[in-house]
Order: C-alpha cells, then sequence, then structure tokens
C-alpha cells in the first residue's frame, strides 16, 4: 500500500510555468487529509523565498538532488555537503564563472545581480509583469558579489552551471573525473552541470526519508522526469516517468503516465487516494 508520494517539480509536479497552481496544491492538500505523505525531490535549493512562493511549506522537501532533507516544520532531517578542500580548488579554477554555490539557507554567486539578470534573459528566462516568475523575485534567496572566503566559510551542498563553451565544459569534467571519489554530476538538462558529494542522489534521499518515516521501498510511489532522477526511478518498484521525460528515466521506471501539462502527477496521486 502507498503511503508516500515523492516527486521531482520541473517538468514532473508543476506546470508549464514552473509553478505550482491551485490544482496542484488542492491535489496536495487532498493527498494529505486522506492520510497520505508527500514530499519533494528537485535539484532546486528550496530556499526561505522560493519554498513560500511554491506554496510548498507543509511538505517534506528533499532539495538539491538529495544533499539535504527537511521536515514540514523546517528542521534537517539529513545534510551531506561536498568536501570542502574540493570547494576550495573548484574556486581556484573557475572562480568568476556564473556558478550558484548552494548552502543551507542561501545561493551564492561572486557575480552580481545585474549579470544574473542578463544571463538568466539570454537562456530564455521570461520576466513576465505581475507574475511570480519575475526574475528579481526569484533572486530573492541569492547573495551576489560573494568572494572566496564569504563561500569556503559556508557548508556548500550543490554547485549549479550551465555550460555552453566545449573548452570550458572539458575542464569541468576534467575536473569531476579528478574528483570523483568525492562528488557526482547529475544535471538534469543538456550543457548543465549540478555537482553534489558523491553519495548524494535522490534515490538514496528517498531512502533516507523512509527510514526516518519507519517505511517500506514498496510503500511510497515516486516521479521523475531527467538525469537526476534516474537512481530514484530504478530504486523503488512504484516508479513513474513523465511522458515528457528523458529517454533514460523513462527505460529506468516501472512506468510511463502522462505529460506535467496535463498534471499527470496529480492525477496518478488522485487515483490512489480514491
Amino acid at each position: 500500500m502507498i503511503k508516500l508520494f515523492v516527486s521531482d517539480l520541473d517538468g514532473t509536479l508543476l506546470n508549464e510555468m514552473h509553478m505550482t497552481d491551485s490544482f496542484i496544491l488542492e491535489t496536495i492538500q487532498l493527498v494529505k487529509e486522506n492520510g497520505y505523505l508527500f514530499s519533494t525531490a528537485t535539484g532546486r535549493s528550496l530556499h526561505e523565498h522560493e519554498v513560500n512562493r511554491l506554496q510548498l511549506n507543509d511538505c517534506f522537501r528533499i532539495s538539491m538532488n538529495g544533499a539535504l532533507i527537511k521536515n514540514p516544520q523546517g528542521e534537517v532531517l539529513y545534510s551531506q555537503p561536498i568536501d570542502s578542500k574540493c570547494i576550495e580548488e573548484f574556486l581556484e579554477l573557475f572562480y568568476g564563472m556564473d556558478c550558484d554555490y548552494s548552502s543551507d539557507d542561501f545561493t551564492l554567486s561572486t557575480i552580481s545581480m545585474e549579470e544574473k539578470i542578463e544571463y538568466f534573459k539570454k537562456d530564455g528566462f521570461k520576466e513576465i509583469a505581475g507574475s511570480p516568475l519575475r526574475i528579481r523575485d526569484f533572486l530573492k534567496d541569492y547573495k551576489f558579489n560573494q568572494n572566496k572566503e564569504d563561500i569556503k566559510n559556508k557548508n556548500i551542498y550543490k554547485i549549479n552551471c550551465t555550460i555552453t563553451d566545449q573548452t570550458i565544459q572539458e575542464q569541468f569534467r576534467s575536473f569531476i573525473d579528478k574528483h570523483k571519489d568525492l562528488i557526482v554530476n547529475a544535471p538534469a538538462e543538456e550543457n548543465h552541470f549540478e555537482l553534489t558529494s558523491k553519495q548524494v542522489n535522490k534515490g538514496h534521499a528517498v531512502s533516507v526519508l523512509l527510514k526516518h518515516l519507519k517505511l517500506e521501498k514498496e510503500e511510497v510511489m515516486v516521479f521523475g522526469d531527467g538525469g537526476n532522477d534516474l537512481e530514484m526511478l530504478s530504486m523503488y518498484p512504484h516508479s513513474c516517468a513523465m511522458a515528457n521525460g528523458s529517454i533514460m528515466a523513462q527505460v529506468k521506471a516501472s512506468r510511463i503516465i502522462g505529460y506535467n501539462k496535463d498534471y499527470a502527477v496529480c492525477k496518478e496521486m488522485l487515483k490512489i487516494i480514491e
């Protein structure tokens, strides 16, 4: 019997605007009212403003690809930062690039807010007047113009960046290979790098949450769509990949459901609780 639902966010639970909406939030509320549990499992950092913006405060939250787990009260159940020596070497090689360094409470950036806004615009981030997707709202969980010491003095759980330059991509891959005993790259998209501690992945994080809740792996249903969902989709018998997901995600999952734009995750959860 399913007792816990765990879902990726972008491309999975969230709508085409990468947001929750009334149907998604009402479904999660129904899930909880019927005695089931719900958790996110995302590469996002899910800091305070982002959680409030998505209105996911009352859920368990697996974030940063599984490096951090919090309960609905915001208490940390599990954390696994990247090795500090690895962070130091990364900064020596790549300091000044547009990388996001996710800590416990903020995302740190070495560039200015204005530079970050320009990067977002180049990536096709559409700023919609009056919408929660306004870029400056999105950046409320950031601290800009951070120096090396600012970053070294924090626990860093994930380094996130998009790189299209082939030479820099090779430098990144070389760094990852050199430190393969310490870090892992689990990107959600092409040209995207998401570095976390070697022990970190969503599948492991779900197992930690199951142990905390005293549940078995047969009692969880997981949903995902991309490269950072593969371990989670392959580890649990009730795993669902999105029709809009990657081929690898669909191969790893026990079955394929519909599209995120059609609220496939919500519809699957409603089938179970009804």
